[in-house]
């Protein structure tokens, strides 16, 4: 479960979701937090436009980050993101019913984010550990 109170901390530091989620699972999928927080800064809000979740996009930057698909023709690695993106997205689908920020809560309120935060670690510690 992700520390909220670390949450809080870091949302009122300037962060968004997406970032805080990357940091929490930078050591699991074996990233540095900092580099992932910056990579992940333009994406708070849905794109500062309600679009795809942050916090679903953090998740997914850490599974992509974890997978490793960066070499031509590495078909394992390609077939194992494209596996654990559809695990993730349908897990997070099924339990709120959409991937998009407008959706999900006001922009901006780290409170109803909350929820979003500790799903998404939890999918992707779930998802991780079943590659173990």
């Amino acid at each position: 479960m992700a520390d909220m109170k670390k949450a809080y901390e870091m949302y009122l530091g300037g962060f968004h979701c997406g970032q805080i989620v990357a940091t929490f699972c930078s050591e699991m999928c074996g990233f540095d937090e900092k580099a992932a927080r910056a990579a992940l800064g333009a994406f708070g809000g849905g794109i500062h436009r309600g679009e795809v979740c942050s916090a679903v996009v953090g998740g997914l930057y850490s599974l992509g980050m974890y997978c490793n698909h960066c070499e031509y023709n590495d078909e394992k690695a390609k077939n194992k993101i494209t596996k654990m993106t559809e695990e993730f997205t349908s897990g997070f689908l099924n339990e709120y019913g959409s991937l998009c920020c407008r959706d999900l809560c006001d922009m901006n309120d780290l409170h109803r984010c909350g929820g979003y935060i500790n799903k998404t670690e939890e999918l992707v510690k779930s998802i991780i550990d079943s590659d173990k």
